[in-house]
């Protein structure tokens, strides 16, 4: 995509990624792609918790 760059390590893995501020005047919604950008980030840095069961939220939500 024109307008992003991805930083790698050594070993090729993308670490981190560059957005031109011109690139995003040009999306129309930024709200919805900062909105994206957070909930992408919450699932990277809860991405080593444990899940729950499905059951048990659903009884603990009903009671």
């Amino acid at each position: 995509m024109n307008g992003v760059r991805y930083i790698t390590d050594e070993a090729g893995h993308k670490t981190a990624v560059v957005i031109e501020l011109e690139k995003l005047r040009e999306i129309k919604a930024k709200d919805e792609f900062f909105e994206e950008l957070e909930d992408t980030l919450d699932i990277i840095l809860r991405e080593d918790e444990p899940s729950a069961d499905w059951n048990k939220v659903k009884n603990d939500l009903l009671n």
